[in-house]
């Protein structure tokens, strides 16, 4: 635990320095660009896309008004990306250069360079006070530049704070400690995951086809509805609890966790569930408790490895649906997957598990 009680509160712009992303409209993409476009997300380090530097070079602001020089829109490395609309507050490295969304603000430090261990903490930082933030209240530049934000200062040897005259970083003279906060990082313990598997199948030596998700044989059905205030439930994994499946996109739709025996309505495991309003979808492997909206689906052929590969293609699917035309079960039962077949034309489920089986670290499934 990481004592903030003589952390003192920085105004944004004394430490950094805040830049407007760009594009109001993200370019078409060919597919073979390597300059990462960030977007107002809250996943995949806020990448949505890659772009090549002539697309980047030759696609203005909207699409359709006069084009601006490339140094408008190409941003240096070393920023630290926060989303200002949609999922906002999320905080994202960049150690490469990248262009982006005008639902960004690059950040850059005032007095040096962020490294992946600076960002990290103070992305962290700035990430817990997303609460304060909605799609009703964008923190577009202009907001920003009046926020501010709690962090570590330096001190002298007998702890007291080591002042700036010039208060260039804060009107009192504090000055953030960006070593604390790079060792700080350094200090947690963590492994980066290892796999043994690094041979790929070859998915265009198999015949595909098309199948309705109703053609597989399923079983789907409206889960049981709980409401996890009128339960025990915890945030924390504990041995005696099952898991309480939301509709929510994190942690594998699994928001928290409740006694076993708090409720009669358990749902057994080996199941895809989808959340119907969020289009929302997840491969559950051991018993669970369902909240509202969940559909449940299961089929003679599930387990781990298909439910898996059905989930993901499930998954590119979602575009299709929003709150405006939710993921309901005669719209999941039409839905219209691509399968491999055998040369009976039958589903190759074996394949698929043999597939899921050889991707990188999946050892770990």
């Amino acid at each position: 635990m990481i004592d903030t009680r003589d952390w003192e509160f920085f105004d944004f712009p004394k430490v950094f320095r805040m830049e407007n992303g760009f594009y109001n409209k993200k370019p078409e993409s060919n597919g073979e660009g390597t300059i990462p476009f960030i977007g107002a997300t809250d996943k995949n380090n806020g990448v949505t896309d890659y772009f090549t530097i002539e697309e980047i070079e030759s696609t203005s602001k909207t699409g359709d008004e006069p084009n601006q020089e490339l140094d408008v829109k190409l941003f240096a490395p070393h920023a630290l990306c926060v989303t200002n609309n949609g999922s906002v507050g999320y905080a994202y490295y960049q150690d490469k250069p990248f262009t982006c969304s005008h639902d960004v603000n690059p950040l850059y430090r005032i007095d040096g360079d962020f490294n992946e261990f600076t960002a990290l903490f103070v992305a962290t930082v700035i990430m817990h006070d997303r609460y304060r933030w909605g799609y009703g209240r964008k923190w577009r530049p202009k907001r920003m530049k009046y926020s501010r934000l709690k962090l570590p200062i330096q001190k002298e040897t007998n702890g007291e704070p080591i002042l700036d005259v010039s208060k260039r970083y804060s009107d009192s003279g504090f000055i953030p400690d960006w070593d604390f906060m790079e060792n700080f990082i350094k200090s947690l313990k963590y492994k980066l995951p290892e796999t043994k598997r690094n041979t790929y199948v070859d998915i265009s030596s198999q015949n595909w086809v098309s199948f309705t998700l109703e053609e597989l044989g399923i079983e789907i059905y409206k889960a049981k509805a709980h409401s996890k205030v009128d339960m025990d439930f915890s945030k924390s994994r504990q041995l005696d609890r099952l898991p309480f499946v939301s509709r929510t996109e994190l942690n594998n739709s699994v928001d928290g966790w409740i006694f076993k025996d708090e409720e009669s309505g358990t749902e057994e495991g080996n199941a895809l569930v989808v959340g119907d309003t969020t289009s929302t979808i997840s491969y559950q492997p051991n018993p669970f408790v369902a909240g509202d909206h969940i559909v449940v689906i299961r089929a003679e052929w599930l387990n781990k490895y298909t439910g898996l590969f059905i989930q993901t293609l499930l998954n590119k699917e979602r575009y299709r649906y929003s709150y405006g035309r939710a993921f309901k079960m005669d719209l999941i039962k039409k839905t219209k997957l691509l399968l491999p077949v055998n040369h009976n034309k039958e589903i190759d489920w074996r394949w698929i598990e043999n597939y899921i089986q050889t991707l990188p670290y999946s050892e770990n499934i």
